[in-house]
C-alpha cells in the first residue's frame, strides 16, 4: 500500500538550518576549541580569584577586577619563569641528552647488512623530532593565538559572574536552582583537579630529580622536569617518563637501569596509595578505562593539550550529564 510522504516547509527549513549550524560548527572547530580552553583556564583559575576576593588591601576588600589582574599576573609570570628560567637548562641538558644518545648508537657498531646506519638513522630521528614538536604546537604556535586565548580567559574571568547570571537566566524559573548547583559543582571539582594537578607535578618532579641525583643518572634536571609536566597526561605519561630515565640510566651501567626501574615503581606507588588519595580526594574519581578513553580522544583531537585536558573536560561533562539525569528522574516521579 502506497503511502503519501508529506514534508513541510517547516520540517525543510529546520533541516536545512541544522546541516548549516553543523557546517559552521566544523569551519569553527578552533575557534570553539580556544573558547572551550579558555572556559576550563578560567574553571581553574577561578578558585584563586575568590581567594584574593577574600582579603584586603588597606582595610578594603579586594575587587573582583583586582583580584583577577593579580591571577592572570601570577599566571603569566609563573609561564614566563618556566620559559626564561627553567627552560635553559633543560634545553642545555636536552641537548647533551640527544648527543649521548647518538654516541650510544654508534657504539652500537652497526652494519650495512642491517640495512641502517648512523648517517641515515640521525636525519630520519631529527624528521621525527621535527614533526612531533610541530604536532605539539599546532594550533598553539603562533604569539596570536597564544595572546588571544589569554585575553579572552581575562574578559570571561571579569564579568564571570554575569556570564553565569545571564546563563541560569536562560532557563525556568523551576530549574535555576539546579543549573546554579550544577555551576558550583563544575567550578567546585576543576579548581580541586588543578589544585591537585599541581601539587602532584611538583611532588613527582622533585622526587624524581632528587632521586636521579642521588643515583648519579645523566641529565637528571631535564628527566625530572619531564616526570613533572608528563604527571599532567594520566596513566601514560608516567610510563614514558619511567621508560626514558631508564633508557638513559642503563646506557650508563646495567645497575643504574634497575636502580631507576626501581625508584620510578616506588615513586608510582607512593603517588597510588598516598599522594593521590590525600592529594586529590576532593576531586571525583575516574577508572583507568575512562581515563584511558577520555585521553585518546582529546589527544586525537587537539593532541598534547587535548590530553591534558581531557580529564577536566570529562568531568564537566560527567557532572552535566548526571544533573540532568537527575532532573529527568524528578520528572518522572
Amino acid at each position: 500500500m502506497d503511502k503519501n510522504i508529506v514534508i513541510s516547509l517547516k520540517t525543510i527549513a529546520i533541516t536545512f538550518l541544522a546541516i548549516l549550524a553543523g557546517y559552521i560548527i566544523y569551519r569553527l572547530g578552533p575557534v570553539f576549541a580556544v573558547l572551550v580552553i579558555a572556559g576550563l583556564l578560567v574553571l581553574a583559575l577561578e578558585p584563586l580569584v575568590r581567594w584574593f576576593m577574600r582579603h584586603n588591601l588597606f582595610r578594603r576588600p579586594i575587587s573582583r577586577s583586582f583580584a583577577v589582574i593579580l591571577t592572570y599576573a601570577i599566571f603569566v609570570a609563573s609561564v614566563l619563569i618556566i620559559f626564561t628560567i627553567g627552560l635553559p637548562p633543560v634545553i642545555n641538558q636536552a641537548q647533551k641528552l640527544i648527543v649521548y644518545l647518538s654516541n650510544l648508537l654508534l657504539s652500537l657498531n652497526l652494519t650495512e647488512s642491517k640495512e641502517l646506519s648512523i648517517q641515515r638513522l640521525l636525519p630520519q630521528l631529527s624528521n621525527i623530532s621535527g614533526g612531533v614538536f610541530g604536532a605539539v604546537s599546532s594550533g598553539f604556535s603562533t604569539i596570536t593565538t597564544a595572546f588571544s586565548l589569554l585575553m579572552i580567559s581575562i574578559y570571561m574571568s571579569l564579568d564571570w559572574e554575569n556570564l553565569k547570571r545571564r546563563f541560569i537566566a536562560l532557563f525556568p524559573d523551576k530549574n535555576k536552582l539546579d543549573i546554579s548547583r550544577m555551576i558550583e559543582e563544575i567550578e567546585q571539582n576543576v579548581g580541586q583537579w588543578v589544585k591537585g594537578q599541581t601539587a602532584l607535578m611538583v611532588i613527582i618532579g622533585s622526587i624524581s630529580f632528587a632521586g636521579l641525583v642521588v643515583l648519579q643518572v645523566p641529565y637528571p634536571l631535564a628527566l625530572g622536569l619531564i616526570a613533572g609536566l608528563l604527571e599532567a597526561v594520566p596513566i601514560l605519561g608516567p610510563v614514558i617518563s619511567a621508560v626514558l630515565a631508564a633508557v638513559i640510566a642503563f646506557a650508563d651501567t646495567p645497575v643504574k637501569g634497575l636502580a631507576v626501574l626501581i625508584l620510578f615503581t616506588v615513586i608510582q606507588q607512593l603517588e597510588n596509595n598516598i599522594l593521590v588519595p590525600k592529594v586529590m580526594q576532593k576531586v571525583s574519581g575516574f577508572s583507568p578505562l575512562a581515563i584511558l578513553i577520555a585521553l585518546l580522544i582529546g589527544s586525537n583531537f587537539f593532541g598534547i593539550i587535548g590530553a591534558i585536558m581531557a580529564v577536566p573536560f570529562t568531568m564537566v561533562a560527567v557532572i552535566i550529564v548526571k544533573s540532568l539525569l537527575k532532573y529527568e528522574k524528578r520528572l518522572m516521579k
